[in-house]
């Protein structure tokens, strides 16, 4: 996977979090990533134009003199960047669970088989507190998963 293919996804989820200025972008970014990435404006703004150009984002506002005298630009999804998104989504997410599922059946036990219990009581711990969050948040925002997928039955 390139840099820029994994930018532009992670700009597309976070412009589908609501309409941003590359700036906000920028601290999104670091946000999402406990400051682990820091991508430089030199990245972001040019990247915005190329998606531009692609079709996946357009300008939803302009701002005149707001930035050091230049302009503050407002980006959103298109359709076709909703539509990106979206495929982007559903293929990156079978990745990161496969990895996610890697880290836990495997990791922690080869940290414990290298004599790093404490570590792997912590990782253990992490998983644990993270997997209470995530079920409460799919049940939250996905219901009740077996009655979704009942087929509807005539009244």
């Amino acid at each position: 996977m390139r840099y820029r293919d994994t930018l532009i996804w992670f700009m597309l989820f976070i412009l589908s979090e609501k309409p941003m200025h590359g700036y906000e972008i920028i601290k999104r970014i670091r946000e999402l990533t406990m400051n682990q990435w820091k991508p430089a404006a030199g990245s972001i703004y040019p990247l915005l134009s190329y998606m531009k150009d692609l079709g996946l984002v357009d300008i939803a506002n302009i701002e005149e003199n707001k930035v050091r005298g230049g302009k503050k630009i407002t980006y959103t999804l298109t359709d076709k960047g909703w539509e990106e998104f979206r495929e982007l989504l559903l293929k990156k997410s079978d990745l990161y669970m496969n990895f996610l599922s890697f880290i836990v059946k495997n990791s922690i036990r080869r940290l414990r088989e290298h004599g790093y219990n404490e570590d792997a009581s912590l990782l253990c711990n992490r998983v644990s507190n993270w997997t209470k969050e995530l079920i409460e948040s799919a049940q939250s925002e996905c219901g009740d998963l077996k009655a979704a997928n009942q087929p509807n039955k005539a009244q």
